[in-house]
């Protein structure tokens, strides 16, 4: 894969007591997009899932610790599963990978895509051992369309009040621009200002912003904030777990009787990560190995 400018980058207005935080994964989504086989329909939407959960970087103190998002969603993706580790290597996909299959769509891209009404659980997990670090769910009413916006804002909001915007494009299936940006008002900030720049997510201006300059000085006079500046970047790149290694430290607990019977075509195994969309060979001399 060619390398990308994939980052999660902080921002602040000490004057305004308002936060931000910009997050642009095109390299990723285009990665993920090809690897499941997400159609053109469907990928500026799966793009914007994660690009809204790269937002949520900010708060990674433990480079072991992984972030799971999951959602259940009545719109045609169904769902997500996304994964996000404190080292900023992000992986995912959405429920449904072929979505030109399910009926014509209804309704706006948004209510279409994520229905109305969702169910979401985020966990924070350990890396290596899995210990549950923390676990909150979150259901949302069924007559609000459940886009990542939505959910991602009130998400966030649980530690302080947030804003969420994205922009994600394509051409021929292929996504272009996939960012977010998350307005935050931090304890003892201007409601006042923070309401202003709420407004402009609601009205579609920073979302306009997004696709075209999303540089410091556009940004600035957009948000009427000249002292804004920037903090920290992270990067942020594709990364699974998935190993053949991995695969057979699965199977070698399956019963003999079942590891006999992949055996019988004399053929490789083909297992699909569920996560990212790579396809491992496992030859029958390895699953032998497990026999032993």
């Amino acid at each position: 894969m060619p390398r990308s400018n994939d980052a999660v980058v902080e921002a602040f207005s000490p004057e305004s007591g308002v936060r931000f935080v910009y997050a642009d994964v095109t390299g990723v989504a285009r990665r993920l997009v090809a690897g499941h086989g997400v159609s053109a329909a469907a990928a500026p939407a799966f793009s914007r899932i994660l690009a809204c959960t790269a937002l949520m970087q900010v708060d990674f103190v433990d480079p072991d610790e992984t972030l799971v998002v999951s959602a259940d969603l009545t719109g045609r993706l169904g769902g997500f599963h996304i994964e996000y580790d404190g080292r900023g290597f992000l992986r995912g996909a959405p429920f449904e990978p072929r979505p030109e299959t399910l009926p014509a769509p209804r309704g706006s891209a948004g209510d279409d895509f994520f229905g109305m009404g969702s169910r979401v659980k985020v966990t924070r997990v350990r890396r290596g051992d899995g210990s549950i670090r923390s676990q909150v769910s979150m259901e949302t009413a069924k007559g609000r369309p459940a886009t990542p916006e939505f959910l991602f804002s009130e998400l966030l909001s649980a530690a302080v009040p947030s804003k969420v915007c994205t922009s994600a494009g394509e051409w021929n299936g292929v996504p272009e621009r996939v960012r977010a940006l998350a307005a935050q008002r931090v304890p003892g900030g201007s409601e006042m200002v923070y309401n202003r720049i709420a407004g402009l997510v609601d009205d579609g201006t920073l979302a306009e912003q997004l696709s075209s300059d999303p540089t410091l000085d556009a940004m600035r006079d957009v948000l009427g904030l000249p002292d804004l500046f920037t903090g920290p970047t992270r990067a942020v790149a594709f990364g699974c777990t998935c190993s053949a290694e991995r695969i057979l430290q699965a199977w070698k607990d399956l019963p003999r009787e079942e590891l006999e019977g992949m055996l019988k075509p004399l053929r490789p195994r083909v297992f699909r990560c569920h996560l990212c969309g790579r396809e491992w060979e496992i030859g029958p001399e390895r699953i032998v190995g497990l026999l032993h």
